[in-house]
């Protein structure tokens, strides 16, 4: 089985260092050196959307993140919801079918999975789809998870692995799990101490992990209910966000961990080609390619805090340096978004980068509406060993006017791999605008001129030094 390695440790280590003064976690330096073993491994997932054994919504990937966990020696699995995109007990068989494949009865590793939205609702969300009753799992969601993967079904359930307690709500409503509060009540004497616990839900928890942004969080029930356990690690689902963004782990009463997604990844909205927003129709960029990317977490537990190994399986690797989570939460929570947002460091272009800018040109937009375009393009942000990696990119257009020089337009843009691990990153990045964005052009005046001056932000928004391009008409 791989372990840390002592020069992995230290990167991570170090980075923390810069955040807050923490004394060195001792059950972490000894897995470092190879002294010592993690009290628990955990293999972590969420949103599979199966739809059949084989084909782009198949079980392939599944099978394969849950055979590298298998030999990373884990003792469970989280699987933090949406297994069937249909909400069909076919298809959820299908992922018990994958389970069972990897993890036959007597492995003893544990299965730690809940219901999400997708599970309970799919078939409303396609309405090509006529299913007979008998064939959705919400007819009769406690026989369908008892028949599938039978064991009993828990509208919130609760497992013990290795001294270690987990608790499991299923999904309920888009507003979240209302009973959770009144069960962590019912509950607290025997979770409150040092050891951590674990809760799993498929939203996250309000304003927690990536923050209030965050698309599909729970309307605050499970903030609510873990904000007196300073020991309590919410894992979540849902949002898709990947596990490159910082925000992916929040400290504040609690954490809160955000699983990703192991079917595809979900930009934030507001970039020029993300998800959609209130200004859809201007949006000049085809939506960023979502399904290339995979990811999982390897969770390793010890007495003083969790080492979390961010995966890539789509490509096979690491998404970046291990994350050295220290438990339980104390004032100075390490990962604290204000704490990390303020020791963030911004990225940096290479001394020689330059901005280009082309057109204007006969384009579409997302659309595929003719439209009058400038192409704006730029080298992605250096990366590298004590460098901080662009999460997205800020494109400002300047337009001048005779001596008056101001701002047009402003948007943000993702480069086209930014969720992948650094040595996929796309090299170059565009950003495209509308003529009509920038302003219009009367006869008989003066052609306008346009600037663009860009710069690079790090996930919690610390921008550097912006590269600029030269004045061009349009």
């Amino acid at each position: 089985m791989a372990e840390m390695t002592r020069k992995e440790f230290l990167a991570g280590a170090v980075a923390l260092t810069a955040l807050r003064p923490w004394r060195m976690f001792a059950a972490a330096d000894a897995v470092a050196t190879g002294a010592k073993r993690p009290n628990l491994r955990l293999g972590v997932i969420s949103d599979v959307h199966v739809r059949a054994a084989t084909g782009q919504f198949g079980t392939e990937h599944l099978v394969k993140a849950l055979a590298w966990f298998r030999d990373q020696g884990v003792d469970g699995v989280i699987l933090a919801g949406d297994m069937a995109d249909d909400g069909l007990v076919s298809q959820l068989q299908h992922v018990a079918d994958a389970w069972n494949a990897v993890f036959p009865a007597g492995s003893g590793v544990e299965k730690l999975f809940v219901y999400g939205n997708h599970d309970i609702e799919g078939a409303s969300y396609n309405p090509k789809l006529k299913p007979a009753p008998e064939e959705l799992i919400v007819t009769d969601r406690a026989a369908v998870w008892e028949k599938v993967f039978g064991e009993p079904y828990e509208p919130i359930w609760k497992k013990t692995l290795k001294g270690y307690t987990f608790i499991g709500a299923h999904w309920v409503a888009w507003k979240g799990v209302p009973e959770i509060e009144r069960y962590m009540q019912e509950h607290a004497a025997e979770l409150r101490g040092d050891r951590p616990f674990f809760y799993i839900q498929h939203p996250h928890p309000a304003n927690t992990c990536h923050g209030p942004w965050a698309w599909g969080h729970d309307e605050g029930f499970a903030t609510r209910a873990l904000e007196s356990f300073p020991n309590a690690v919410a894992i979540s689902g849902h949002s898709h966000h990947p596990l490159v963004d910082e925000r992916s782990v929040w400290q504040g009463a609690f954490t809160s961990i955000g699983a990703s997604s192991l079917r595809y990844i979900g930009p934030m909205f507001g970039r020029e080609n993300s998800g959609p927003s209130q200004n859809d129709d201007l949006k000049q960029m085809p939506v960023i390619d979502k399904f290339s990317e995979k990811q999982g977490l390897l969770v390793s537990v010890y007495d003083d805090g969790l080492v979390l190994e961010r995966r890539d399986f789509a490509h096979d690797g690491k998404l970046g340096d291990d994350w050295i989570v220290p438990l339980p939460v104390g004032p100075a929570a390490p990962f604290r978004f204000d704490v990390r947002a303020a020791a963030a460091t911004p990225p940096r272009f290479a001394a020689d980068a330059r901005v280009a800018v082309e057109g204007p040109i006969d384009g579409k937009d997302r659309k595929g509406r003719p439209t009058r375009q400038l192409v704006v393009t730029f080298p992605s942000a250096l990366m590298g060993e004590g460098l901080t990696r662009a999460y997205d990119y800020e494109v400002v257009a300047e337009v001048e006017e005779c001596d008056v020089r101001r701002v047009a337009a402003t948007k943000r843009v993702y480069s086209p791999g930014y969720f992948n691990r650094p040595e996929r990153e796309a090299k170059t990045v565009k950003c495209v605008f509308a003529l009509a964005e920038l302003g219009t052009r009367k006869a008989g005046y003066l052609s306008p001129r346009v600037r663009f001056r860009v710069r690079a932000a790090e996930s919690f928004g610390k921008m550097g030094e912006a590269i600029v391009s030269e004045a061009i008409s349009f």
